[in-house]
């Protein structure tokens, strides 16, 4: 209606930092294409830090301070926050909503995994404790659930009793894809890296497995089986005491390379330069990696849950999570007996448009639940 005033949407965007990560890269890629799609709307952003974030006409930022993390910001600072802007839909693109919301406000919830419940040793106390609880209270709360894979809906489902208004996984920024030979070259003269490396990426904690892995690869290495150099990428994390000394004696012994965090420029050629692309994580929600290391020609190998299946469409080849399992698979790799594959990218559903469109019409449909319709 001519003169209605704008649908206001408020936004967790605490993982939208300079260097994100897997949470902060799944949002940017849905919201920006959403936020330049609906100019009619008012986006506010709400953090604990500064946020990275194309500065648009219909985006207002809020950040707050003194830092504070998770639960506790969210039920102080924002709670805060949101009583002040009171938006209409405020989507919790991290999972979690404040106890106390504004009267009226809907709320979208992404829940990304449960980590919590499949592989709660990896997590720090507070971590582990605030989405066993919070998560909870906001998937019961959400006036619209979004999950990013099927498997990990199946489990949500199972743990909540409440299904799925949208399934919405991650989206591969459009870099990923399969380079030409001689970025490839040059990428691996810039960081030093041999033409053949098995690579694994991520943050540096305990759920990814990097423990076992080293473990696993450092004894077939010195029992002598014939592996490359295997390529450690990623940022520091938490709970890592223990992977900070496997990655030393690694690369003392000359058999792992340590990255630290590598930009987005070079991640394809790094992806597609290595003999295979390796994640054996204890679990996760979906596994973004998989996908991106498929886009740009690498296979994949991956941890069984049933999520990483998914992301790496059902041709990635499953290993074991122990040592004794991964020894096996890198005997395999060694001897070339182990069937690696990679999907073609025609295979690949990566939209963003299609994806940012589901995002809007869920919030939309949240707005109207609650008597406000998008003008």
């Amino acid at each position: 209606m001519s003169g209605a005033p704008r649908l206001r949407v408020g936004i967790d965007a605490t993982a939208l930092v300079a260097r994100p990560t897997g949470v902060g890269n799944y949002i940017a890629r849905l919201l920006e294409p959403m936020v330049r799609a609906h100019p009619e709307a008012e986006f506010v952003l709400f953090s604990n830090d500064a946020v990275s974030f194309p500065a648009l006409s219909n985006v207002r930022f809020r950040s707050s301070s003194p830092k504070r993390r998770g639960p506790y910001w969210q039920n102080t600072h924002l709670r805060a926050m949101l009583a002040e802007e009171r938006p209409d839909v405020f989507w919790a693109a991290n999972g979690l909503l404040p106890i106390w919301q504004p009267q009226g406000m809907a709320s979208v919830v992404t829940v990304h995994d449960l980590v919590y419940k499949f592989a709660p040793e990896t997590l720090p106390f507070v971590s582990l404790w605030g989405r066993r609880i919070g998560q909870r209270m906001a998937v019961a709360a959400a006036d619209k659930l979004v999950y990013v894979s099927q498997a990990t809906a199946d489990d949500a489902c199972a743990a909540y009793g409440r299904a799925a208004d949208a399934i919405i996984p991650p989206l591969a920024d459009n870099s990923f894809k399969r380079p030409a030979a001689s970025a490839v070259t040059a990428m691996c003269q810039r960081l030093g890296l041999p033409e053949h490396y098995l690579l694994t990426l991520g943050t540096l904690e305990p759920r990814k497995n990097i423990v076992a892995l080293v473990d696993a690869y450092l004894n077939r290495r010195e029992a002598g089986a014939a592996l490359p150099l295997l390529v450690i990428a990623g940022g520091k994390g938490w709970l890592d005491n223990d992977i900070a000394a496997r990655l030393e004696r690694g690369e003392a012994l000359g058999f792992v390379r340590r990255l630290g965090y590598v930009d987005l420029s070079d991640l394809p050629a790094l992806y597609a330069g290595c003999d295979a692309f390796l994640m054996p994580s204890l679990y996760e929600g979906f596994g973004m990696p998989l996908l991106e290391g498929q886009l740009c020609g690498a296979p994949v190998i991956h941890g069984p849950h049933a999520s990483m299946r998914e992301a790496a469409g059902g041709l990635g080849v499953t290993t074991p999570t122990n040592v004794a399992g991964i020894e096996e698979m890198l005997d395999a790799l060694a001897a070339g007996t182990l069937a690696l594959a990679c999907r073609l990218r025609s295979d690949i559903v990566n939209d963003p448009k299609l994806s940012s469109s589901q995002l809007w019409s869920l919030i939309s449909e949240a707005a109207a639940s609650r008597g406000r319709r998008p003008s």
